[in-house]
């Protein structure tokens, strides 16, 4: 009975995780999917930097498959932000842009809240890391805080990449998609600015599984 009902709030726990993520496509108007390849791009990195040995102590601090599903929860703080801005279909002024921006601070707070309400949790202190730091760049021109190389947490360098590739490759009220191999080009053209040029070193190396995602052809998860 008891292994049932930890099941059940298993389950309930995924259902609602899914339609939270569900939500923050639909408010951004996100290609369907997008949660789901970007789990799968992350596996694939994280597949291959395990076999290469890069950053195998951040790595094995890590509970894999609890990292993973935390990326779900990467972009909640759109909620926060107004769908006029999310859908404009050109582009964003200045002002709205500082609004975008605020979004993973929005994310952090919400999963905060929620620590706050349930207590800590694996789960949530991966959320609020992917959160907070997916608009980090590698040359300290992201944001919100303008972190630096190394500084910026593993999840939110893996994220840029990933969440990166799959905007490129994806519809938007702003634009149209590119190629697998234009996003590739674009994630590679960024080692050392916008990205950690040791993970872009390990993207090369997954190219056409990343491609193989984006097409709907895989099943990595």
């Amino acid at each position: 009975m008891v292994n049932e009902q930890t099941l059940e709030i298993k389950n309930l726990q995924s259902a609602i995780l899914n339609t939270v993520s569900e939500v923050v496509e639909f408010r951004d108007d996100m290609s369907s999917g997008h949660i789901e390849r970007i789990l799968k791009y992350l596996r694939t990195m994280i597949d291959a930097m395990t076999r290469q040995g890069l950053y195998r102590a951040e790595l094995e601090k890590i509970d894999i498959e609890i990292f993973i599903n935390a990326a779900q929860m990467h972009d909640v703080g759109k909620i926060c932000i107004s769908e006029e801005i999310l859908n404009k279909p050109g582009k964003v002024n200045a002002e709205e842009f500082e609004e975008i921006k605020k979004h993973p601070a929005y994310g952090l707070m919400i999963i905060n809240r929620i620590r706050h309400i349930i207590g800590e949790h694996l789960f949530l202190s991966y959320a609020g890391v992917f959160a907070d730091a997916h608009h980090e760049r590698w040359d300290g021109t992201g944001y919100p805080e303008g972190l630096k190389e190394q500084d910026i947490p593993l999840a939110g360098r893996l994220m840029a990449i990933a969440d990166v590739y799959d905007a490129l490759i994806s519809v938007r009220p702003y634009k149209q998609p590119v190629s697998p191999a234009e996003a590739a080009e674009e994630i590679i053209r960024g080692a050392g600015t916008i990205f950690d040029p040791a993970l872009v070193d390990v993207f090369k190396t997954l190219t056409a599984e990343f491609a193989r995602v984006a097409e709907r052809r895989d099943t990595l998860i």
